[in-house]
């Protein structure tokens, strides 16, 4: 009797269970696959995709969900449509359905997609299969481009894909991710991938740009849209993946250069790349839209690159300035971690020609480079540059700088760098067939950009500097100073002892001053091949402006005296007057320098003379000058005026009451001409008469010439 009260029980349980099974059953079906379910279901998709939007209103117009079929269809704001229908059969998990989505906004979607997006896309095609295996087929058009895709699916996963793209265009399809159009062309992908497993992978993948062109306004947004001239290029790529590796060939041609990758090997599993490169750039001249710089010239390099977590090595060689360099780059962290450079016998030339100067010389350089640590904040390391047979191009430089080099400047220079946390130290020798310069403790900081350095310049002979300076020296001398270049600042400082006396100076960015203290002005004189008229001490102030070109020079000369020379002498001839027994305590100067036009002032007084220039106007351009002498010598007051050009100045001497003595003489001479014989036989009887006491006094002649020695002509 309990056994059979036990079945009764376990039956009745039975049929509660299928019942409840049953209810679940007829309310799902009643819920998903009934006209009333289907408007529910409807309901909740626009609700749940229209939640917190606002720009995307979907529509879903017509929703079907039935055992064997479905039916979809929908709008977005009215400007967009999908359209899905087909055999379902739930039971078999299995799908039969075509699609068909067009969208004319992209940009609507952004909070769907999370990604702005612009322009339409359109695709449509079949799904068809089931849980086990898929196949989704169709077409899709994008960037005015076709695309035609087969993939096959094992358990919902990726495992065949063929995908053809035909003439996208670049253009539009960077519009449609959102970014700038860099470029136009033509690009083309045809895919086929046997299997899409990556740790299995096995297919090819062929892609191709033709009709490239790079939108360099784009690019750079300042450059100059006449100057620039486009830069086009084309692109064929052949990768074979294999495993995990996807191993592709690369050609890259363009107007500017050529890239050449025989296999670059790419690892999609840990995201590392080998690679090897050659590439040739053509023509430098061609980046000047991109980088605003003008640069010239061609070279080649070739190495091998290795990426793998986040580092970075970079070797190769390269021929560039015709060089014979080789070079490793080491990254880590995609930062800059080491740099080895080694440069041997670059031609001085091509350097410059890179940088878009003129060949202002010729000559070898080398850099020897191991930067243990790159990084610009904690830089460790060393490099070594030298230059070797350095020549001045003299023509080029004359035209470039309005100079007037004849005789070959030779150079060599050397500069030893250590790189220090920010700071690049540096001893620099350089020397020349015209001067040498050393610094010692030359000095620049990369974080806050400044150059601090000092500096001995040292010329031995000054014969050589004529050629630079237009003016002929003789001698020697060395400067020693300070160098400080900021961003808005430049500072230089430097001093010499010259002949008994001191030099200093300093240029604060366009202000420039000078003292001359203590220097003997005939030594000064001497070495400047000027005529030795005059000694003295000096004590002169210079301040000068290098922008305006405005300055002053003022000071005085101390107990000064002439020489005896041509001057002195047709003084004493006319005069009857030793200057040169005359002590000038201060000769006072005041010149006043305003661009090419130099005016001065000068006064000279002693015992017995008095010389004044109230008006000197020297004009540095046209190489003329317009001076008045004012002399006062005892009873006699003259004026000279100094004219013309420097090389042959015309100079005119008043000399009025000398003519007045002339003509007292010639009186005597008269009254004594009855005499004369018997005079002169009767003095030299007595004594031999010297050539003084009958020299006749000096000619307007004698007297320009001796003042164009006074002036430092011949």
């Amino acid at each position: 009797m309990t056994q059979i009260l036990k079945e009764i029980n376990m039956k009745k349980l039975f049929f509660s269970l299928t019942l409840i099974i049953i209810l679940i059953i007829a309310t799902i079906y009643g819920v998903l696959f009934t006209s009333p379910g289907n408007s529910l279901v409807a309901s909740i998709i626009e609700n749940k995709v229209n939640e917190g939007q606002k720009n995307v209103n979907l529509k879903v117009n017509n929703f079907v969900l039935t055992l064997d079929k479905i039916v979809f269809k929908a709008t977005i704001d009215d400007n967009s449509e999908i359209n899905v229908f087909g055999a379902l059969n739930l039971f078999a998990k299995s799908i039969d359905v075509n699609y068909n989505i067009n969208i004319n906004d992209l940009s609507k979607l952004q909070n769907i997609t999370k990604q702005k997006l612009n322009g339409s896309f359109s695709t449509k095609g079949i799904v068809r299969g089931n849980e086990n295996l898929a196949e989704i087929t169709g077409q899709s058009f994008i960037a005015s481009g076709k695309t035609e895709y087969d993939v096959k699916l094992e358990k919902f996963e990726p495992k065949k894909i063929l995908v053809e793209m035909t003439n996208v265009k670049i253009d539009e399809l960077l519009y449609m991710v959102n970014q700038p159009k860099y470029a136009t062309g033509l690009l083309n992908v045809d895919a086929a991938i046997k299997n899409a497993d990556i740790n299995n992978l096995d297919g090819m993948i062929n892609t191709s740009i033709s009709k490239g062109v790079l939108n360099t306004l784009a690019i750079q947004p300042k450059a100059n849209k006449k100057a620039s001239t486009p830069i086009v290029f084309d692109l064929k790529a052949h990768t074979q993946l294999s495993s995990e590796v996807a191993s592709s060939q690369v050609v890259l041609d363009s107007s500017i250069a050529n890239l050449d990758i025989k296999k670059a090997d790419y690892n999609l599993k840990n995201n590392s790349l080998v690679s090897d490169y050659k590439l040739f750039v053509k023509s430098l001249s061609k980046l000047e839209p991109l980088i605003n710089q003008k640069l010239n010239g061609n070279f080649t390099a070739s190495g091998d690159v290795k990426f793998e977590n986040n580092n970075l090595d970079l070797t190769g060689s390269t021929d560039i300035f015709k060089s014979n360099t080789t070079y490793k780059v080491t990254t880590k962290n995609n930062k800059p971690e080491t740099v080895k450079l080694n440069m041997n016998d670059a031609e001085l030339a091509y350097v410059l020609n890179l940088v878009n100067q003129p060949k202002f010389a010729t000559g070898l350089l080398s850099i020897d480079a191991n930067i243990k640590n790159a990084d610009t904040n904690n830089l460790d390391g060393k490099v070594i540059t030298k230059v070797v047979n350095g020549l001045v191009n003299n023509s080029i430089v004359n035209k470039e700088f309005e100079q007037k080099l004849k005789n070959k400047i030779n150079f060599d220079a050397v500069i030893d760098t250590s790189l220090e946390k920010t700071l690049a130290s540096s001893i620099i020798d350089v020397n020349s067939t015209l001067a040498n310069i050393d610094m010692k403790k030359a000095v620049y900081n990369l974080k806050d950009l400044v150059f601090t350095s000092d500096y001995l310049l040292t010329v031995a002979d000054l014969r050589k500097l004529e050629d630079v300076t237009g003016q002929k020296m003789r001698g020697n001398v060395s400067l020693t100073g300070n160098i400080k270049q900021a961003k808005d600042e430049l500072k230089v400082d430097g001093k010499t002892e010259l002949f008994g006396g001191d030099i200093n100076f300093n240029l604060v960015n366009d202000n420039f001053n000078a003292k001359i203290d203590g220097v003997e002005i005939k030594d000064l004189t001497h070495m400047l091949y000027y005529p030795e008229i005059f000694t003295s001490k000096s004590n002169i102030d210079v301040n000068y402006n290098t922008t305006s070109k405005i300055g002053n020079i003022k000071g005085s000369l101390i107990k000064g005296q002439f020489i005896q020379n041509e001057f002195s002498n047709i003084i004493n001839t006319f005069a009857k007057f030793d200057i040169t027994k005359e002590i000038y305590k201060t000769v006072d100067i005041d010149s006043k320098i305003n661009k090419d036009i130099i005016n001065t002032i000068v006064n000279m007084e002693s015992k017995y003379t008095t010389i004044k220039v109230p008006s000197s106007t020297l004009n540095t351009k046209a190489n003329t000058i317009n001076a008045l002498v004012k002399t006062k010598i005892k009873k006699y007051d003259f004026d000279t005026k100094v004219t013309g050009s420097l090389s042959n100045p015309k100079v005119r001497v008043d000399t009025s009451k000398f003519v007045k003595d002339r003509l007292k003489n010639k009186v005597k001479e008269k009254l004594e001409e009855k005499l004369k014989d018997s005079i002169l036989k009767d003095l030299l009887n007595k004594a031999p008469i010297q050539e003084e006491q009958i020299r006749k006094p000096a000619s307007n002649e004698e007297i320009a010439r001796a003042f164009r020695e006074m002036f430092g002509q011949n």
